[in-house]
């Protein structure tokens, strides 16, 4: 569900009284998922302070992390923020807010500015945790949820993580040894030791999450050891720790929109920025090809100003996709500009007259990672994943970045401390 509404310009002081009332989470309403709910919120990023391309996980009392956005609407906002504590599996935890939030339980989000040189005007909103007025105290999976008072659904929900150095992981990828999979799929296999750190039942106390690159619907949860021994857990099972590899992401760079640069054949200008993209073509029979990329994410940049977040204009990015006939299921461009979902706004049209898909969407300058996929149903018809067979393909060489949590339910308490974490890539990198 998405909320339209337009501001109208409010004057207020922030006062403490006014936190009183404290937003109601309800999981059933809204799932603990990365997700806008406002359709004139653009450009959401949440990554640790001055890595923007890394996975939102810090070390408790050790770092912090940043949420930015921009707001499209008119007038002045009286934005909110609150965290909530969850499980390993992210549903929330039994803990109450005052057991892991030092400070306010919610407080106002009042670190913004207005945009400036850009043809399309906005607000940019800045939040770092911890701060001032609100501390993390636990280690786990949490979830920042952005709210206006009073209002039935929150603005946006982001998911980031907090742990404890307690394990030490220590693996590898490695191409699969099923023939089914050997040429299309990576398998991850690792170790998570523990000395000096009493895990009293390995197999029922801990729980493992790997995720692939930073797409929380290519996950993998609730992994068995294949043996325990002495402060080890071992993961190295032939079936169960692989993903399907992927192909390297397209991609294309508009930070300075007056000139054209590698995979931008034009842009025009008249009330807004016009951005068409060179022409794409269908990669899922082509052999695999490397090229550095960054797993799918983007970064907002403008090389002649300074402040990039609130300098950096939108512009109309046109995308091009030939296919000499309709493929099988709606065709949409994805990765981390299109929040890992298959959105609306993302979705190309086919033209039988040109024999490609094309789509225009709105996006801010920088540097972008890219792909296409098709929209695939579950076999209940209910829910849509998408697929790559028929757009990038996917190979078992593919460049990615792969984030192991381990999480652990101690006895005597009510929620899953995250022990461990370890980042591996599948391949060398020059980034």
């Amino acid at each position: 569900m998405f909320v339209k509404r337009i501001r109208i310009f409010t004057v207020f002081i922030i006062l403490v009284p006014l936190l009183s009332q404290a937003f109601e989470y309800d999981p059933k309403k809204f799932p603990p998922i990365n997700k806008v709910y406002y359709d004139g919120i653009r450009t959401v990023r949440m990554y640790p302070s001055k890595n923007p391309l890394d996975l939102p996980i810090v070390r408790l009392n050790g770092g912090g992390v940043e949420l930015h956005f921009d707001d499209m609407y008119e007038g002045a906002s009286d934005y909110q923020y609150t965290i909530v504590h969850c499980n390993a599996d992210w549903t929330p935890s039994d803990l109450r807010k005052s057991d892991y939030i030092d400070g306010y339980q919610e407080y106002f989000l009042s670190d913004f500015d207005y945009s400036f040189n850009t043809f399309v005007p906005f607000s940019h909103f800045r939040l770092r945790l911890p701060n001032k007025d609100m501390k993390f105290t636990k280690s786990g999976n949490y979830l920042l949820i952005i709210f206006e008072k009073n209002a039935e659904y929150p603005v946006l929900t982001r998911r980031f993580l907090v742990y404890e150095s307690f394990t030490n992981i220590e693996g590898f990828i490695r191409r699969p040894t099923e023939l089914d999979r050997m040429n299309t799929h990576q398998q991850l296999h690792f170790r998570i030791n523990h000395p000096g750190y009493t895990i009293p039942d390995p197999a029922r106390d801990i729980k493992v999450t790997v995720l692939q690159n930073q797409d929380w619907t290519k996950v993998i949860t609730n992994l068995e050891p294949q043996y325990i021994q002495n402060d080890q857990m071992v993961y190295e099972r032939d079936k169960g720790n692989s993903f399907p590899g992927g192909n390297e992401y397209r991609f294309f760079d508009t930070k300075n929109l007056m000139v054209l640069t590698q995979n931008i054949r034009k842009i025009d200008i008249d009330s807004i920025f016009n951005v068409f993209l060179a022409i794409d073509q269908l990669r899922f029979k082509g052999p695999y090809v490397y090229w550095d990329d960054i797993n799918g994410m983007y970064v907002v940049r403008r090389l002649d100003a300074a402040n990039y977040d609130l300098s950096a204009d939108y512009a109309l990015v046109d995308f091009f996709l030939e296919s000499p006939t309709r493929l099988p299921g709606d065709v949409y461009v994805f990765g981390e500009l299109s929040n890992w979902e298959l959105q609306e706004e993302f979705k190309l049209t086919y033209n039988p007259e040109r024999f490609a898909y094309q789509g225009k969407i709105l996006l801010k300058q920088g540097y972008y990672n890219y792909q296409y996929v098709t929209a695939i149903p579950s076999p209940d018809g209910q829910k849509y994943h998408a697929s790559l067979d028929f757009t990038e393909g996917n190979h078992w060489e593919t460049e990615n970045a792969y984030h192991v949590m381990v999480y652990h339910r101690e006895i005597g308490i009510r929620y899953d401390r995250l022990v461990g974490y370890k980042y591996f890539q599948s391949q060398p990198s020059n980034r």
